[in-house]
């Protein structure tokens, strides 16, 4: 398992990917799987920065990854507000463009990229893991 512990300022969002980019490369992942996962944590790093703390005091952001059998294990922990992304409904998606708010999509396509995703608060922690299975 390796790790990216980074601070919740977006300008970090660059050093998940490049953390991302080389656990594929190291693991000789398909690009599409890659794409996949830094879509996603992208998004969900990006909801936790811009949503998760009251104060703007610095906090930090550790995400995991490992490689286990025939799927990618993402693990993403961060000390803000209480929010836990799997009892967000789906948007609904044939609403007409003039009637849809914005936002809203990101954690739509985190469930369609990834395979799973699980929730726990504990240790006043949010752990949010997700699985990519992969096929080489």
């Amino acid at each position: 398992m390796v790790c990216v512990k980074i601070n919740n300022d977006i300008s970090e969002l660059t050093k998940i990917a490049s953390f991302i980019e080389g656990f594929g490369e190291n693991n000789d992942l398909p690009m599409p799987v890659i794409f996949d996962i830094n879509l996603s944590v992208d998004e969900l790093v990006t909801n936790i920065i811009s949503y998760g703390y009251i104060s703007k005091e610095p906090r930090f952001i550790d995400i995991f990854m490992d490689l286990v059998d025939n799927s990618i294990i993402i693990k993403i922990v961060d000390d803000g507000l209480e929010f836990d992304p799997t009892k967000k409904e789906d948007p609904n998606i044939d609403t007409p463009v003039e009637g849809k708010k914005i936002g809203g999509l990101g954690i739509y396509f985190v469930r369609k990229k990834m395979d799973n995703m699980f929730y726990k608060r504990e240790n006043n922690q949010n752990i949010l893991t997700l699985e990519k299975k992969i096929n080489k």
